[in-house]
């Protein structure tokens, strides 16, 4: 074990053109750099050793909450160029997979093609170095996939695509280091395998998960394993987002939608649903423009290639965070080498003003990688943030 974590003071930057113009914004949250190494492009959070507190995942460590002092290693890797890839890690999940009371590490890795590794926590304890690896799903695309119970039997499933076809993949539950097996919910889309935009939730109101990307969704039947599903065409984007992320924004009783319009270039939007006797219509309301021009409380910023939600401020509303994936393709996407921000956005509702997302400032060294952690970490109701990508692995914890 090596004792990594500094806790270093925030210094206010003015935030050139990739941010807000004016007077430099207070920071909201306190920064812990846990590494400066790029071993990831996401982060999860869980508890990795049982203690009941929650734990950060990056790559090829886990920190030990609440303190996080301990960089801890699962599996062998070392830091790698930032104009590279991590071939090791995009995103992961923490669960107990075998059931056998200790949380385990999903894994979806990237080299030459996306795949998902489970690490088995070893008997022995998470203190192990090198936990054993079970590659269940060989084949995977998509760059945002989502970890969900689809099936309704309390387990979850990761939705994605298979050979441009969108679906789901399963595990045998008695046997889920086993390969998974892949159920279509499509026909052959096309879709490439580094496709953008994702995104699972209820629109039509009937308690069932659908599935969303960038040209549409995706309606579950009453059996969501009992051949293809239903498809709405609706145009999100033309070049796809990251994390779609589904929640009733307006508060009038049906899910809407805010995403990210294109992951490597401008503009983030929420679109409002008015699900009426099973239909869904939506329209669509712009947060950031898609032309590179400021967008809500003057921010503007390109890449934003991961987005969560989560309540930053503990008022009962749900918020989402997002940030510049910093250098995706090697420093050649639009505003590549702006400042690598980090903000949360405050969900605001009024009558005079309607829907509001307010930003606040987090960071302006760190930005996303492909997934964003989020939990409340020391119980103040209010929702922290890890990161992991190529500007290192950082911890934002609410002030």
């Amino acid at each position: 074990m090596k004792v990594l974590s500094l806790l270093l003071p925030f210094a206010l930057v003015a935030l050139l053109a990739a941010a807000k113009v004016g007077r430099p914004e207070k920071a909201s949250h306190q920064r812990t750099v846990l590494s400066r190494g790029f071993v990831t492009e996401g982060a999860s959070i869980g508890d990795v050793n049982g203690d009941g507190k929650l734990d950060l995942v990056a790559g090829p460590y886990w920190y030990a909450g609440p303190e996080f002092k301990e960089q801890n290693r699962y599996y062998p890797g070392e830091a790698l160029n930032p104009k590279g890839y991590a071939n090791s890690s995009f995103l992961s999940w923490v669960m107990d997979v075998n059931a056998d009371g200790k949380n385990d590490i999903l894994q979806i890795a990237h080299g030459p093609a996306f795949h998902l590794d489970i690490y088995v926590q070893p008997k022995e304890g998470p203190a192990v170095e090198t936990w054993p690896k079970h590659r269940v799903v060989t084949s995977f695309g998509g760059e945002s996939p989502e970890m969900i119970d689809i099936t309704g039997d309390g387990k979850p499933e990761i939705v994605g695509l298979n050979k441009g076809v969108w679906g789901f993949y399963l595990a045998d539950w008695k046997e889920p280091t086993k390969p998974w097996t892949f159920h279509p919910v499509s026909e052959n889309t096309k879709a490439g395998h580094y496709t953008h935009g994702l995104g699972v939730g209820d629109l039509n109101g009937d308690k069932r998960t659908d599935i969303i990307w960038k040209e549409g969704w995706y309606e579950c039947p009453g059996n969501p394993t009992a051949g293809l599903w239903k498809f709405h065409k609706f145009q999100f984007s033309p070049q796809g987002g990251a994390q779609m992320l589904v929640y009733d924004v307006d508060g009038d009783g049906d899910n809407d939608i805010v995403t990210s319009l294109w992951a490597h270039g401008w503009g983030m939007a929420w679109f409002e649903n008015s699900a009426q006797d099973g239909g869904v219509a939506l329209k669509k309301h712009i947060i950031m423009p898609a032309d590179a021009k400021p967008g809500a409380g003057g921010v503007v910023f390109s890449q934003h290639h991961a987005l969560a939600m989560g309540d930053f401020n503990a008022d009962g509303l749900t918020d989402f965070v997002t940030g510049k994936r910093w250098w995706a393709h090697g420093g050649g996407d639009p505003g590549a080498d702006q400042p690598a921000v980090l903000y949360w956005f405050e969900l605001k509702r009024s009558e005079a003003h309607g829907v509001e997302f307010i930003p606040h400032l987090v960071d302006t060294d760190s930005g996303v990688g492909t997934q964003i952690a989020v939990g409340d970490l020391d119980g103040d109701k209010r929702t922290d943030i890890g990161i992991g990508n190529k500007k290192g692995i950082y911890l934002f914890r609410t002030k």
